[in-house]
C-alpha cells in the first residue's frame, strides 16, 4: 500500500457549505497521514476524484459538445449530418479501473489514516461519498461493457499482474451490487446537507438508485428481444433473466418513493411563462428545487466553454466557435400540440409533406405562407421553445434572424436565393437582392460553419449572462441527476409492472402512480389541460416524453439501447425516415406588389454532408456491435470473455 496520494485540488469545506469546493488551486503532493489529517484535506482528494467520473457530454473548456449530435437530437455544423455513422463497438467504451483502484485507495486511507481533528460523522460521511463514487463508476462501466469484475479491495504490488485477473461478474450482479452499496450508505450521506448538488447526498444516491434499477429492469424486461439479437452471453456477463425484472422495477419505485419522502426535491415552477420556465431549470443550481447532483462551474477556476460553442451568431463577438450544436428538425417534430395531444410532424407544404435538398433553387411546391416564421410552432409543447431556439424566437432579448435566403415568386413558384457565404451577408452587393437583404444573421446557410445548417439553434444550457460566450467563462452547470428524471423513471418503472401484473406498489395503484408520475412533468411543462388520461398511457407515449422532457441530457442513447430498440430506429436504411437527419429552412418570400411580399415559407431539407455525393443524406448507424461495447483483451488474461458480436 503506498502512502502518498496526489493532492490537485486544494480547498476545504464544512459538510454544510455552498457548492464552491472545486475552486481549483496549486498541485501539491502529500503523505497519507498528511492528506487524511482534517476534513479539508479530504475534501482535496475526494474533489480529485469527482473531476475523474465520466460524463460524455462535458462543458469543460476542452470538452466535447459534438457527442450531443452523434444521433437524432442534433446536427453538428460542420460536417452537416450526424458522427454516429462514424460510431463503432468502441464507441463509448469505458473501462477505467485505475479510478476504481485509486477510490478503493482512498476507502483504505480513510479507514487507516485519518487524523484524530476528523470527526467521527465526516469520516462516516466521507466512506459513504467515496462508496458513492464507486457505485457511480461501476454504474458507468455496466451500461457501457457489461458485466465486469467488482473489485473493493486495493492490491498490493505483485510481479506478474495476471494473478490479480479475475473473471466478470453477471450483468445483474453488478446491478446488484450498485443497489446494495446505495441501500448501505444513504444514511450516512444524509449527514451532509440536502442543500449540496456537487457532492454525493442522500438524494444522489437514490437518483442514481432509481435510474440504475431502471435500467437493470427494463433489461430483464426486454430479454426476450436482447435474446433475438444475440446480446446474451451463457456466462451471464451480458443479458439479465426476465424473472428479475419485477424485482428490479420495485426497487427504482422503493428509490423514488425514499426520495420523494425527503421532501427536499420538487419541479422547477418559478416562472409563469411554461417554456422560460423550463429553459431556467439548466441555468444555475442556487436555489433550484429540481438539480439533485451536478457538475459546477464557475467561469473562473472550472471553466465551462459550453456556451462559447453553441451561442447562436449574433450574440458571439468572435463568429470562429459558436452555433455548433444544430437541433433537427426530427427532435422538432416529438413536441406535442398541446390542444390535442398529438404528435404530428411539423409539415410546411399545404398538400403532401416532401423532402428537399439544401442545393435546391427553384420548386413548384404548395408551400404554406406564414405572416411571422414562428406562426409554424404555434400550438405546441412550450418545451420546444425551451429548448431549441427556433426560427423567430428571441434569446437574450434579442429576436434573432433565421433566414436561408428570398423566395423570389415567380409565375409558377418560387426561386430560391441564398447569400454565398455568411461572410457575404452584410454585404450591399451580393448579400442583398433588390435592397432587401437575402440570408439573415443567424442562416442557415449550406456551406458557412459557426451558424445553423438545419434551422435551429439550442437553447438548453446556453448561458443567458451576458459576456459568458467568452471563452471558458460560463457557470451553468452540467446536470447529473435531476427530480423531473425520477419523476419519468418511475412512471416507465410502475407502467411495466402494471404490464406485468403487478397491479399495486405499497397500497397504491402502480396504474395510478405511473399517470401521476408522468402528469406531473406533463403539467409543469404544459399546464394542467397538458395532462393526459390512463387510456393515453403507452409505451410509446412514454418514449416521446422522455425525448423531450430529457433532450440533449445524454439519456435517448442509453434509453434506446436498453429498450433493445437502437438498431431499429437507427436502422441504417436511407428509406429509414428516423435515421435520416432533416432540417426546416425559413424563407422569406420576394413579391412587391403582391399581398405574399414579405411572409414566410419553409422547406424541410435533408441534412447533406459537404463531402462527395455519395456521402450525401446518410442515415444514423448503429450496429447491433455497439449495444455493448468492445471488452478490453487483456493478453493471457484466462478470464477474458468477449462482449456479444465483438
Amino acid at each position: 500500500m503506498k502512502n502518498k496520494i496526489y493532492i490537485i485540488l486544494m480547498l476545504g469545506l464544512a459538510l454544510s457549505s455552498c457548492n464552491d469546493w472545486l475552486t481549483q488551486q496549486d498541485t501539491t503532493v502529500l503523505s497519507a497521514s498528511q492528506a487524511y489529517s482534517s476534513a479539508s484535506s479530504i475534501s482535496s482528494v475526494c474533489a480529485n476524484l469527482y473531476s475523474r467520473l465520466r460524463y460524455e457530454q462535458d462543458f469543460s473548456k476542452d470538452g466535447d459538445s459534438y457527442d450531443m449530435t452523434s444521433w437524432d437530437e442534433a446536427s453538428n455544423n460542420s460536417d452537416y449530418w450526424a458522427f454516429s455513422n462514424n460510431k463503432n463497438q468502441d464507441y463509448r467504451s469505458y473501462y477505467d479501473y485505475s479510478l476504481i483502484r485509486d477510490i478503493n485507495q482512498h476507502i483504505y486511507c480513510l479507514n487507516n489514516y485519518v487524523g484524530t481533528d476528523v470527526t467521527t460523522v465526516n469520516k462516516k460521511y466521507f466512506l459513504a461519498e467515496a462508496r458513492y463514487m464507486r457505485a457511480y463508476v461501476y454504474f458507468t462501466l455496466v451500461t457501457r461493457m457489461g458485466g465486469v469484475p467488482i473489485i473493493e479491495d486495493v492490491s498490493q504490488y505483485v510481479q506478474n499482474p495476471l494473478e490479480l485477473a479475475k473473471p466478470r461478474n453477471k450483468e445483474s450482479e453488478v446491478y446488484d451490487y450498485i443497489a446494495n452499496e446505495l441501500d448501505s450508505i444513504k444514511t450516512d450521506l444524509g449527514l451532509a446537507s440536502s442543500k449540496l448538488t456537487t457532492r454525493a447526498t442522500k438524494g444522489s444516491a437514490l437518483a442514481l438508485k432509481c435510474r440504475a434499477m431502471l435500467y437493470a429492469g427494463t433489461l430483464a424486461y426486454n430479454s426476450d428481444k436482447s435474446a433475438a439479437k444475440g446480446l446474451i452471453l451463457p456466462s451471464g456477463a451480458t443479458g439479465i433473466d426476465k424473472n428479475k425484472a419485477n424485482e428490479y422495477l420495485q426497487k427504482c419505485l422503493d428509490a423514488y418513493s425514499e426520495l420523494q419522502a425527503m421532501n427536499v426535491y420538487s419541479l422547477y415552477q418559478k416562472n409563469s411563462n411554461l417554456a422560460s420556465n423550463y429553459a431556467l431549470i439548466f441555468q444555475s443550481e442556487i436555489n433550484n428545487p429540481e438539480i439533485i447532483f451536478c457538475k459546477s462551474y464557475d467561469g473562473k477556476n472550472m471553466l465551462n466553454a459550453f456556451t462559447t460553442r453553441a451561442i447562436c451568431r449574433t450574440l458571439h463577438s468572435a463568429l470562429k466557435t459558436g452555433a455548433q450544436i444544430n437541433p433537427v428538425l426530427n427532435l422538432a417534430n416529438s413536441y406535442e400540440v398541446v390542444a390535442t395531444h398529438s404528435i404530428v410532424p411539423i409539415v410546411p407544404y399545404s398538400d403532401v409533406d416532401h423532402i428537399e435538398s439544401m442545393g435546391t433553387t427553384t420548386s413548384t411546391y404548395n408551400y404554406i405562407i406564414y405572416d411571422n416564421p414562428i406562426d409554424i410552432f404555434a400550438g405546441r409543447d412550450p418545451r420546444l421553445q425551451g429548448t431549441i431556439i427556433t426560427p423567430g424566437a428571441n434569446f437574450r432579448g434579442v429576436s434573432l434572424n433565421f433566414q436561408a435566403g428570398l423566395a423570389i415568386k415567380t409565375t409558377t413558384g418560387y426561386t430560391f436565393k441564398t447569400a454565398p457565404a455568411m461572410e457575404n451577408i452584410s454585404d450591399p452587393v451580393i448579400g442583398y437582392y433588390n435592397g432587401v437583404q437575402i440570408t439573415g444573421d443567424e442562416g442557415p446557410h449550406q456551406i458557412s460553419t459557426y451558424v445553423s445548417h438545419t434551422g435551429f439553434l439550442l437553447r438548453k444550457y446556453v448561458d443567458t449572462n451576458s459576456g459568458s460566450e467568452a471563452s471558458g467563462a460560463s457557470t451553468v452547470p452540467y446536470i447529473v441527476f435531476r427530480y423531473g428524471e425520477v419523476l419519468l423513471n418511475a412512471s416507465e418503472a410502475a407502467f411495466y409492472l402494471n404490464q406485468n401484473g403487478v397491479s399495486t406498489y405499497n397500497s397504491q395503484s402502480t396504474q395510478t402512480i405511473a399517470l401521476n408520475c408522468f402528469n406531473q412533468i406533463r403539467s409543469r411543462a404544459g399546464g394542467s389541460t397538458f395532462n393526459i388520461n390512463t387510456s393515453e398511457l403507452t409505451f410509446e407515449r412514454i418514449m416521446n416524453e422522455r425525448k423531450v422532457e430529457l433532450a440533449f441530457e445524454d439519456h435517448r442513447y442509453n434509453d434506446l439501447k436498453r429498450w433493445r430498440i437502437a438498431n431499429d430506429v437507427w436502422a441504417y436504411d436511407r428509406t429509414n425516415q428516423n435515421a435520416i437527419m432533416y432540417g426546416l429552412w425559413p424563407y422569406r418570400i420576394y413579391a412587391p406588389g403582391d399581398p405574399t411580399d414579405g411572409k414566410w415559407i419553409y422547406r424541410k431539407v435533408i441534412i447533406e454532408h459537404r463531402g462527395s455525393s455519395s456521402d450525401k443524406g446518410q442515415p444514423i448507424n448503429f450496429d447491433l456491435k455497439m449495444y455493448y461495447a468492445t471488452y478490453p483483451m487483456t493478453k493471457g488474461n484466462p478470464y477474458i470473455e468477449k462482449n456479444p458480436n465483438q
